[in-house]
């Protein structure tokens, strides 16, 4: 009997293909070469539910991977890495107004963006080039260009990882904010994101407000603003503005932008007159970017790590940098900005 139980055992793991002690140097945007005990490629939410009711993974600590390029590993991950790459993009239900859209976690967000500018959608265009997969954007609310993920979101399916039950989150469910959620608060790291559901428009409808894009766009009648040419407008943009990282490490903006109230903008306005600043309904936005510029913290470099030389807001990977150097560099920029301005900035990336 114990010999069938250890066959059986043996296959599954064989069929989940479990690697110990795997590199994850080629699952990070960083390049930080730190190890997971052990790790699992996913590419279903039935192999997923599977997975977590195997007795020997009960009680482990579980990290979720996507694309990567949102972390920064600091250590060796202990437990199971479970690696998200349910794939698919299905179209739910069409009208003459729009599409409802169910995409897997594992999906390149990009791919998708791209997919869908290519069928004439509307919706995401704006989030062109936004590294990662589709998993990490309700956990983000990933925006960019004067648009957000949770503009377009219905809801997602996820598996509890303690109960391995499927679960359904409606948008009002999933708390969203500025590159926030549900899932990076009250319930980080209780969830596997397996699909989302999003919504687009086959009516043009665009938003083009943002000062970079509006300047590149302004040549155009409002007839010819595609879809397909917002995007390739903003892949102009980011490539200009940001390091690509398939060729030098990063995870793209390493601080989110700051919230102020009027008092602190008052004072800063004293010594710093041109601050730029953005009123939303929580407060006063200050780009984090020119506050790091304004330090000199832009083309800093120590050993192997620095400020990249075309954005302020990306921390870069030169060389072989650990990603404690990383942290360590990071947090210097964030005493720095602190001490000058009065302003504690907060990391966009997670640090594991």
């Amino acid at each position: 009997m114990n010999i069938k139980r250890s066959k059986l055992k043996t296959n599954y793991i064989s069929i989940m293909n479990i690697i110990s002690q795997k590199s994850l140097l080629e699952h990070n945007t960083f390049n930080i070469n730190v190890k997971a005990n052990k790790y699992v490629n996913i590419k279903t939410e039935t192999d997923l539910i599977k997975l977590l009711n195997q007795k020997q993974f009960k009680k482990i600590k579980k990290t979720i991977i996507g694309g990567g390029s949102n972390i920064l590993l600091t250590k060796d991950i202990k437990g199971l890495v479970i690696h998200n790459q349910i794939q698919g993009i299905k179209i739910l239900k069409s009208n003459i107004k729009s599409v409802i859209i169910e995409v897997g976690a594992g999906v390149i967000w990009d791919n998708l963006v791209s997919w869908s500018t290519k069928l004439q959608l509307y919706g995401i265009e704006n989030l062109s080039l936004i590294p990662g997969s589709v998993g990490a954007s309700p956990i983000q609310n990933i925006g960019a260009y004067g648009v957000e993920l949770k503009d377009v979101f219905k809801e997602l399916r996820a598996i509890n990882l303690k109960t391995n039950k499927l679960r359904v989150f409606k948008k009002s469910e999933c708390e969203f904010g500025y590159r926030n959620s549900i899932f990076k608060n009250e319930l980080k790291e209780k969830y596997v994101i397996s699909k989302i559901i999003i919504q687009l428009s086959k009516k043009q409808i665009v938003n083009t407000t943002y000062y970079g894009l509006e300047n590149k766009l302004k040549k155009f009648t409002k007839k010819e603003l595609t879809s397909e040419l917002i995007r390739s407008k903003i892949i102009e943009i980011r490539n200009a503005k940001l390091p690509d990282p398939k060729i030098i490490g990063n995870a793209g903006s390493f601080f989110k932008n700051p919230t102020i109230n009027k008092e602190l903008l008052t004072n800063l306005q004293h010594d710093h007159p041109e601050i730029p600043f953005f009123e939303n309904k929580i407060g006063i936005k200050v780009p984090a970017g020119w506050l790091i510029e304004k330090l000199k913290w832009r083309g800093h470099q120590e050993k192997n790590c620095g400020v990249s030389k075309k954005h302020a807001l990306v921390i870069v990977n030169y060389g072989k940098a650990t990603g404690k150097e990383i942290l360590k560099l990071s947090n210097k920029i964030k005493k720095n900005v602190y001490k000058e301005f009065k302003i504690n900035l907060e990391e966009e990336v997670s640090i594991l």
